[in-house]
């Protein structure tokens, strides 16, 4: 009970810090007086601390359970092992790691500020940790949007390209480039130590502080940082998403197979899906930038704005606010990414009942259905498959290989004016080892559209 006491104690404490060193030794300054000047308060008040603790414990909870989730789901359902869901994995990985190893750290840091009593090896492996997770997770979020675009903008090039093997070496290659950017601050974090009584050279072990306190002349390490994991991927992902977007919204204008089924009610769900899809990027977009704009925020106001009579508390205030929306990104991008995917919920669900099957399901649903104009007589298809053109009126099938990919598809004869209409066939890649479902709709063609055919995927995960 007394120590309960003690303890609550602590936040009624104020000392007076206007003195300069030699007072300091003249008026007989307690460590505790002395750490709380240099330092501050050993822990954050109690009306701010609860709130943050309960706050960082449902991050915790939900973001470990939804990370998990996505990585059972994935293995269990030999259907999402394609190029897409392996990012996605990648992903939940470096959430998960994140969670697991910064987030209880960081609170444990609000509860105690200093000493720092778990050594120097594990005070450069949480910094490590923290900066290594984060741009590994920065860099799949860009590569899993480059994916997406391309699937949509350029679809032959993603065929060409697609494959499991190159996008396992593209996430090696991205936790590699993110170990070695975040080795800097694992070098130059450390603990530090002040002296007492001041300028005596005897270290205060009570004061240990784990961090990077000063940044090494010469190294513009934060600076680096907010340009190459935030400004620059913010800028990619805007412009991707915004090519995203208007390319189904073009579509949804002039797409030649604008009915489903013949029925208004198929045309409208189609719009209500494609206005889902571009709510869906706008929200990819807006999360990235909250989640990560106070913690860059943050560090450059601690590196520029020091002299400001206002630091002390906009730091701390920022440092908090920061740090729980840091964290948040780790709980929403398993919801943007994969909660919202019709097909992720049914794998999901096959999950839950013990059902995680080797060949998975392949339901079509139009809120995953899109067209793309392809010229099939451009030097893109040339590149992306062979094909053979058979002399004839009617429509022709020909066979045609695109990176190690059996496809079936059908000509319109030049100035054919009737419509026509053909099932849903299955495009088995095999060269990856995965499916993609693929739907081949012929539609009306006109003497500027010649040798054009109406390529549907249904590809859930690439929109």
């Amino acid at each position: 009970m007394e120590e309960l006491e003690s303890f609550l104690a602590d936040d009624m404490i104020v000392y007076n810090c206007s003195m300069n060193d030699s007072m300091i030794t003249s008026y007989n300054w307690t460590v505790e007086h002395y750490l709380y000047c240099m330092r501050g308060p050993k822990r954050l008040h109690m009306s701010v601390l609860l709130p943050i603790t309960i706050v960082y414990f449902g991050i915790f909870v939900t973001g470990v359970i939804g990370n998990i989730a996505v990585c059972v789901v994935i293995i269990n359902n030999t259907s999402l092992h394609t190029a897409t869901n392996y990012y996605l994995f990648s992903l939940a990985v470096s959430d998960l790691t994140l969670l697991l190893l910064g987030l209880p750290n960081d609170l444990g840091v609000f509860w105690q500020q200093y000493p720092w009593v778990l050594g120097e090896e594990l005070c450069k492996f949480r910094a490590l940790v923290s900066e290594m997770t984060n741009y590994t997770s920065v860099l799949t979020i860009v590569a899993f949007s480059m994916e997406r675009y391309l699937a949509i903008c350029h679809p032959l090039l993603s065929y060409a390209m697609s494959g499991l093997r190159r996008a396992i070496r593209i996430i090696a290659v991205l936790w590699l480039f993110g170990f070695l950017c975040a080795t800097p601050f694992a070098v130059y974090t450390t603990i530090n130590y002040v002296d007492f009584p001041p300028g005596s050279g005897e270290i205060l072990y009570e004061s240990g502080f784990c961090g990077m306190l000063e940044v090494p002349r010469g190294v513009p390490m934060y600076e680096l940082s907010f340009l190459f994991f935030f400004f620059i991927p913010m800028l990619v992902i805007m412009l991707m998403y915004t090519r995203i977007g208007l390319r189904i919204r073009s579509r949804s204008r002039h797409s030649l197979g604008k009915r489903v089924e013949g029925t208004v009610h198929g045309e409208t769900k189609r719009s209500q899906s494609r206005k889902s899809i571009i709510r869906m990027l706008t929200a990819v977009v807006t999360t990235f930038f909250l989640c990560w704009a106070p913690f860059h925020a943050q560090r450059l106001i601690y590196l520029y704005a020091r002299d400001s009579q206002y630091f002390a508390s906009l730091n701390e205030w920022l440092f908090m606010i920061a740090g729980g929306f840091y964290y948040v990104s780790s709980t929403v991008n398993p919801i943007l990414y994969n909660v919202m995917s019709v097909k992720y919920r049914q794998a999901f669900k096959q999950t839950l009942c013990c059902r995680g099957g080797s060949h998975g399901s392949f339901a079509r649903d139009q809120s995953s259905f899109r067209e793309t104009m392809v010229d099939v007589a451009s030097p893109q298809w040339s590149r992306a498959m062979t094909w053979k053109r058979q002399p004839s009126r009617r429509p022709n099938n020909v066979s045609a290989s695109a990176g190690g990919a059996d496809i079936v598809v059908q000509l319109i004869p030049d100035g054919e004016k009737e419509k026509f209409h053909w099932s849903k066939t299955l495009l088995r890649v095999t060269m990856g080892r995965s499916n993609s479902s693929l739907s081949l709709v012929k539609s009306k063609q006109t003497s500027d559209v010649n040798n054009k055919v109406c390529i549907g995927l249904e590809m859930e995960t690439c929109i």
